[in-house]
């Protein structure tokens, strides 16, 4: 081979070398602009919880499971609003006491539904923040982000397949300000997010839904896609849905 080809062989290979490494930096490894803002761009009125069921709480618990197989069926307004106020609804409007307990009153967690395209009857996709104090979903980005919620949980294609999820985030600085001792905030903010997560399944299954707990993900990612402020953390993922047949 002649000096001349060796020399435009090697620019070729490092030309490749670099283009490989520019695209898996701007898939993989985006910069965390955790300083960002969440924009309000619409707010939407849920359906009040019903809080009467046909079935006993036994009745969830026994039929708890972890399902990761789901069918395109979309959930109703009314499924979304159960599962939200399962998670961090209000049930004493006075003294602001929710659906599961927290830590000294502290309430640092936020949830999030993540609903695809034909996710939710009478509700477009997106992703919604919820307001447990006027039980409202207030819409932060617009548009279908399964897919993408899905790569930022490793690729599981449950996420996906899945009409809707809920994100669950915790404000460890909040509760580090009513407990400073860090290992013990830490401690109480994940067994928060555990509450929450067992108020999901079991509600889920009441409604003939089902669910499965996710911590696995890119956290960079994650805190991107849901234009998470400087003080949220994401901690769990809960796809929820019909399982398919």
């Amino acid at each position: 081979m002649q000096k001349k080809s060796k020399y435009v062989l090697v620019i070729i290979i490092l030309l490749s070398a670099f283009l490989v490494f520019y695209l898996t930096y701007a898939v993989f490894m985006q910069p965390v602009t955790q300083n960002q803002t969440q924009v309000v761009l619409g707010t939407y009125n849920l359906p009040q919880a019903e809080v009467t069921s046909g079935m006993s709480v036994d009745q969830a618990i026994q039929n708890r499971r972890s399902v990761r197989n789901f069918s395109a069926t979309a959930l109703t307004l009314q499924d979304a609003s159960q599962l939200l106020w399962a998670a961090q609804g209000i049930t004493d409007s006075e003294r602001n006491y929710r659906t599961t307990p927290s830590a000294g009153h502290v309430f640092p967690m936020e949830v999030y539904l993540v609903a695809g395209d034909n996710g939710v009857q009478g509700l477009g996709a997106g992703i919604y923040r919820y307001n447990p104090y006027n039980n409202t979903l207030e819409k932060i980005v617009e548009g279908d982000q399964t897919y993408n919620l899905s790569q930022a949980a490793h690729g599981q294609t449950w996420v996906d397949e899945a009409p809707i999820s809920l994100v669950i985030t915790g404000n460890y600085q909040k509760m580090k300000d009513k407990y400073p001792d860090e290992n013990l905030s830490t401690r109480f903010v994940d067994i928060e997010a555990g509450h929450i997560g067992e108020n999901i399944y079991l509600e889920a299954v009441s409604r003939g839904l089902g669910t499965v707990a996710i911590g696995s993900f890119y956290d960079d990612q994650m805190i991107n896609l849901l234009k998470l402020p400087s003080n949220e953390t994401p901690i769990y993922i809960y796809p929820v849905g019909y399982q398919a047949s």
